[in-house]
């Protein structure tokens, strides 16, 4: 047995130096390339399963408009965010600075076997829209400018230089209030190159928003879900089970006015059950017996509940803060609920039918998917939900917005049906392998877009829009799409 077939089997020493040494055999011409070793060598495989690699990148701690009971406020970290959660703790260790985050995580990221061709850009830290503009600006900037490896002098000529780069930005997405959602917040995020937000919205209750002292109502998350989508914005829920006031019935019958409403209707939920932290309010409650959360057991059954109505168009991304128990006075101190959850739906034999539980993940690309076309009816539209499946495992969707009356924010939507997304799921495939035993690259998405173009003009669009972000233009260029402002435009009214 050869010395490195040793090393690369001597489970002692980390993956990651392993990983390193097969590396620098292969480099030196000593090692062939092997695939099974490298998907054997990659520390937490799963982080890139979903077709992109995701980065967290941490703004600096700044004056949050909100004053909710439950909210907890760290020194020297932004509202809401503790210091040794794990994108937070290297955020601070970092001074928040957004081109050492990033370089931080891809060092991180290579060496442990992750492809880092893909990237999508997570920007959290508390109430990015009460952020000032330029500090915006420079944050996007920073981060645009580490993703290339170059320094460009404008955000303009850094997106533009990222279309090529060899690392593209396939997505970007902020955190922010409902109430904070105006006609210009739209505007900068759709400048800045934002295609997803996170809202916020914790209960969809009037009577327990006041209770949390949340300061907005259920119209301001309506009306900010209309104008994010209206805009091809993609929109994920922040959701609060065992909030005071309510009970496990009342959480169920706001996810289902959630899931069914056409004013709200989120592609992307995370939930969050309420944890009780030294220092806020609610933990106040808490002591004086004013505030009792539910029982683990009761809890769970809680979750297990919501995750069961949870339809297909929806991506439940997270369920439970990644919260140190230390912090935890009362509320769930769990980490793997979802692990948990998953467990207990194979003992019911039920299944989760959320876009996440669905993903083909590792699998290879075996089977020949069905197109499925799903009619999803909101608040000044019609979208439908195009899928490629079989054996209940999603490959790729597309989500088509058909709106009543043309977006009044972007002259270059007029007229348009818009892309709100397109995802081919699976292993992570670099740009440059074009033949792929897994999902991507495989022309699906290209098949979905067909189709889109389709149903568009049968239904009286002269043209069609889609919400590309900064590193995917390119593809759509590919596909006759050019760019008009913000966003990448095709006629269609010649399709046959």
């Amino acid at each position: 047995m050869s010395s490195l077939t040793q090393l690369l089997s001597d489970h002692n020493i980390k993956k990651s130096a392993r990983l390193a040494a097969y590396r620098q055999a292969v480099k030196s011409g000593t090692q062939s390339r092997s695939p099974q070793i490298e998907k054997d060598l990659t520390t937490r495989a799963v982080r890139t399963l979903s077709g992109v690699t995701p980065f967290a990148v941490m703004t600096k701690p700044f004056v949050c408009p909100g004053q909710c009971t439950f909210c907890p406020l760290e020194l020297g970290m932004p509202k809401s965010y503790l210091s040794d959660e794990p994108a937070a703790a290297r955020a601070k260790s970092l001074n928040f600075d957004p081109a050492k985050q990033i370089e931080s995580r891809l060092t991180q990221l290579v060496e442990t076997g992750h492809n880092t061709d893909k990237i999508e850009l997570i920007v959290i830290g508390g109430t990015f829209s009460n952020y000032p503009a330029s500090y915006k600006r420079q944050f996007f900037l920073d981060m645009i400018n580490t993703i290339n490896g170059s320094v460009s002098p404008n955000l303009e000529a850094a997106q533009l230089a990222n279309e090529t780069a060899e690392r593209r930005i396939v997505g970007i997405s902020i955190e922010t209030r409902p109430d904070w959602v105006d006609e210009t917040e739209v505007k900068l995020l759709r400048k800045l190159g934002v295609t997803k937000v996170q809202l916020g919205v914790q209960a969809l209750d009037e009577t327990i928003l006041k209770r949390i002292n949340r300061g907005h109502s259920l119209e301001s998350v309506a009306k900010a879900t209309r104008l994010l989508k209206d805009a091809g914005i993609k929109i994920c829920y922040h959701f609060m089970p065992n909030l005071p006031g309510s009970n496990p019935g009342k959480d169920l019958a706001m996810a289902r006015l959630m899931y069914e409403d056409p004013r709200f209707k989120p592609d992307f939920l995370k939930i969050y059950p309420v944890q009780v932290i030294p220092g806020t309010a609610l933990y106040r409650e808490w002591e004086k017996g004013e505030y009792v959360p539910y029982s683990e057991e009761l809890l769970r059954d809680t979750l297990l509940s919501i995750k069961l109505i949870t339809p297909r168009y929806c991506r439940i991304d997270r369920l439970v803060r990644d919260i140190s128990k230390k912090w935890v006075a009362a509320g769930t101190k769990a980490t793997n609920m979802r692990q948990y959850l998953q467990a207990e739906l194979k003992v019911q034999g039920k299944v989760c039918q959320c876009i996440r539980c669905r993903e083909v993940k590792a699998a290879d690309f075996t089977l020949d998917p069905d197109l499925n076309d799903e009619v999803i009816e909101t608040l000044g539209a019609t979208e439908h939900l195009l899928t490629f499946e079989k054996a209940d495992r999603l490959f790729s969707l597309l989500r088509l917005r058909l709106p009543t009356v043309s977006s009044a924010l972007f002259s270059e939507l007029k007229g348009c049906a818009i892309i709100r997304e397109l995802h081919t799921y699976g292993k992570t495939v670099a740009h440059t392998a074009k033949t792929s035993s897994k999902t991507q690259h495989r022309g699906l998405g290209k098949k979905l877009m067909a189709q889109a173009e389709q149903i568009a003009r049968q239904a009286g669009y002269a043209k069609i829009a889609v919400i590309s972000s900064i590193g995917t233009r390119d593809y759509y260029r590919q596909l006759g799409y050019e760019r008009l402002g913000y966003y990448m435009v095709k006629n269609i009214s010649s399709l046959h």
